[in-house]
Order: structure tokens, then sequence, then C-alpha cells
């Protein structure tokens, strides 16, 4: 069973990708370690307005940190049960 830090980001991270501020997380793909500094993290957290998969662009912030609750991405999102893409350039 999926937890969230808090009930604000859950919604912004099952809202509907076409509407509003949505969360998306994805994990980098081995090709992207390979070239770039790997930081012991192979999840990045996103924040977009609205999005189609794999649209670079789209207007999109890496975060690390909760906008709503302040809480570290990083130490609560770090399984692959919570990624909604994969396989990306990065």
């Amino acid at each position: 069973m999926k937890k969230f830090c808090c009930n604000a980001f859950r919604f912004h991270y099952e809202a509907d990708k076409g509407m509003g501020l949505n969360i998306r997380i994805i994990k980098l793909s081995p090709y992207f370690i390979e070239r770039a500094q790997y930081t012991g993290n192979v999840y990045r957290y996103i924040i977009t307005e609205g999005y189609s998969d794999f649209d670079d662009k789209v207007k999109r912030s890496i975060i690390e940190f909760c906008p709503y609750c302040g809480k570290e991405l990083k130490k609560i999102y770090r399984s692959d049960e919570y990624v909604n893409e994969t396989d990306h350039e990065y």
C-alpha cells in the first residue's frame, strides 16, 4: 500500500495528468546514470502543469521537498511502486 507524506501531495500525484499541477516520479534510465553524476537516488520528483507521457516541452521543476508539507521526498518515495514514468531519457 502506498503511503504519502501528505494528502496534498497524494492529490497532485494521483490527479489526471491533463489537468492542473501534477507530480511525477521518474526512475532514471541506466543510460542517464552512466553519463551523469549519480547522487545515490535513482528517482526524480517533478512538478508539472499537465503533461503527456515523455513530454519534454511542458513546464516543469525538479523538486526535492514536498511543496505542501516540506518533507524530503527521497526519504519517502524510494521504491518503484511510486514511479509513474520509466524508460525516460533521463
